[in-house]
């Protein structure tokens, strides 16, 4: 009797079992759809994903670029400002010292370097032509 109900258990779950498998086997073919090809969805996942990202690569890119190039422009000015006044109040206060007589000595020899150090780059400002 154990046998009988052994054997008929297992032949109504193999018939489920296989009609299980041919229902999620129909299931399949009804997900793959006409393509046959069973990684069609992220083919076409990674297609949207190229495609935003090239978008976002010509219409964002550019703009981030400018802004992170005046965002160092205005951090490195009010770095170098403040090292350029102390540099330039030092150099007087050395040639002051350096130099005996007035401070308008050391004014004057300042002034005269900083237009010549303008000079020499004015010199500089177009290419040279051949």
């Amino acid at each position: 009797m154990n046998d009988q109900s052994g054997s008929a258990s297992a032949a109504p779950s193999s018939s489920v079992g296989s009609s299980s498998a041919a229902a999620s086997g129909s299931a399949d073919a009804a997900i793959t759809g006409p393509t046959q090809d069973p990684n069609w969805a992220d083919q076409v996942t990674e297609l949207i994903v190229d495609s935003v990202d090239k978008v976002r690569e010509r219409t964002t890119g550019p703009i981030l670029e400018i802004a992170k190039g005046t965002v160092q422009g205005v951090v490195g000015l009010m770095i170098l400002t403040p090292i350029i006044v102390l540099a330039i109040a030092g150099m007087v206060r050395l040639l002051n010292w350096a130099i005996p007589g007035d401070v308008w000595i050391a004014y004057a020899l300042m002034g005269l370097l900083l237009v010549l150090l303008g000079l020499f780059l004015w010199s500089k400002r177009f290419p040279r032509d051949s």
